[in-house]
């Protein structure tokens, strides 16, 4: 009898796009804590392989742009929900996350779901 082919199913990841809305007058303050404490974290994720990207983009542009207000668009790719959560539940993230807040005006715009399509040069 012939032997059934192995069929593996598509590694499924989690993005996450986040619109973080900063005090323009504090966008300064905000990238340099973002460096301080943001980005060891990403470090540890990615080195894990819990985060397969991670970007924090300076918005130049865009259809809603407010005066006095500096957007940012954040950018995850997970390997999967619980490193999402593993992420928001890690006690450095918290207290970054505590100090970050005040910094916002406005509240973030958070979307997440399973990645379906992608393309890379």
């Amino acid at each position: 009898m012939p032997r059934k082919a192995e069929v593996t199913m598509p590694e499924t990841t989690e993005s996450t796009a986040i619109v973080l809305r900063l005090d323009a007058n504090r966008a300064t303050d905000f990238e340099a804590m973002f460096e301080a404490e943001e980005i060891p974290i990403w470090d540890d994720f990615t080195r894990r392989g819990r985060f397969l990207e991670a970007r924090l983009v300076r918005t130049t542009g865009g259809s809603e742009q407010r005066a006095g207000v500096q957007d940012y668009l954040l950018h995850i790719v997970a390997a999967d929900h619980e490193a999402h959560e593993e992420h928001d539940r890690d006690p450095r993230f918290r207290a970054f996350l505590a100090k970050a807040e005040r910094l916002q005006p406005h509240p973030p715009l958070v979307w997440f779901g399973d990645t379906l399509f992608e393309r890379r040069k």
